[in-house]
């Protein structure tokens, strides 16, 4: 599975890289959202992690949404606030977390839980009884 991470902060970002590779996940940094439109028109990708602060707008969760309706947005928050989340999760992200050394955990939880979600969800949708039904 493929995740597009868009962040600018080597000290989170290097440990994140490994752990995440070390999952067998296929991993493309981008520095600007530019750089992620032009990953996520190319290659399908089903994780998307955002640091907030990159994040101009929000129509980005849309646009992912778009093209790959089964795709994860993670929003990373250096200082989540309530107000924050709401704008993210209506914009179409799908999780919204701290960004913080003891959230680092969190977030690959979260990563590793959905990937097995979605894995439940391809495997379901290839069934030949799922196909059957009218």
């Amino acid at each position: 599975m493929r995740i597009v991470i868009v962040d600018r902060e080597p000290a989170f970002l290097e440990p994140l890289l490994q752990r995440l590779r070390g999952e067998g996940f296929e991993v493309t940094v981008a520095e600007n959202i530019p750089a992620v439109m032009s990953v996520i028109k190319l290659q399908s990708v089903q994780f998307l992690v955002a640091d907030s602060s990159i994040l101009v707008d929000h129509s980005l969760g849309a646009e992912v949404h778009r093209l790959n309706p089964m795709a994860r947005f993670i929003v990373l928050a250096a200082r989540p606030s309530l107000l924050g989340m709401i704008e993210s999760i209506s914009s179409g992200m799908t999780d919204y977390l701290s960004r913080s050394a003891e959230s680092f955990d969190l977030l690959i939880n979260t990563i590793l839980d959905e990937r097995e979600r979605l894995k439940r969800w391809q495997c379901a949708l290839l069934s030949p009884t799922f196909k059957e039904r009218p």
